[in-house]
């Protein structure tokens, strides 16, 4: 199973995106991506296949269900970011995906608002800002996500695992 092969056509349907809304995150951290799978057969096989090559920074129990946090050997390189954060999230009861790439995260200094208020064009989705724990603001397309955050997800792990 190799999900790499699929992460720069993942990623430029992102940054089109992002383009096409012209929302600009030239300043901003690419902080992690996330693959999501269908099953726990594929949760725990994706899980040993990178634990080959990454490390395991956490597994943290989120709404009921297991998140893996793997910092890679290499780290994914797009447009000149270095992406060193994949997150895989165990399936939900609640909502089904398919398997493959889901969204990135993107780590921002300005509050939301602020951000927001620059592109009232777009509709952002809130519904996670109140959250204790990385607060986070969203946006959807067809097929994929961005989510904006204040922390790494590699510093967040290591708080939560503590």
């Amino acid at each position: 199973m190799d999900i790499f092969n699929s992460v720069e056509s993942f990623l430029e349907k992102i940054f089109l995106n992002l383009e096409k809304d012209k929302i600009d995150v030239s300043d901003f951290e690419l902080d992690h991506i996330c693959y999501r799978v269908e099953t726990m057969q594929e949760y725990d096989e994706l899980k040993k296949e990178l634990g080959k090559t990454a490390k395991l920074l956490g597994e943290v129990k989120v709404k009921k269900r297991f998140i893996a946090s793997y910092k890679l050997s290499k780290p994914i390189i797009f447009r000149n970011r270095k992406i060193w954060i994949v997150e895989i999230p165990q399936p939900s009861e609640h909502a089904f995906y398919k398997s493959g790439w889901q969204h990135v995260e993107f780590v921002m200094k300005e509050n939301f608002q602020t951000f927001m208020g620059k592109y009232p064009q777009i509709e952002f989705q809130t519904g996670s800002m109140g959250k204790k724990i990385n607060p986070e603001i969203k946006i959807e397309w067809d097929d994929c996500v961005v989510k904006f955050h204040h922390q790494s997800l590699e510093y967040v792990v290591t708080v939560l695992e503590k």
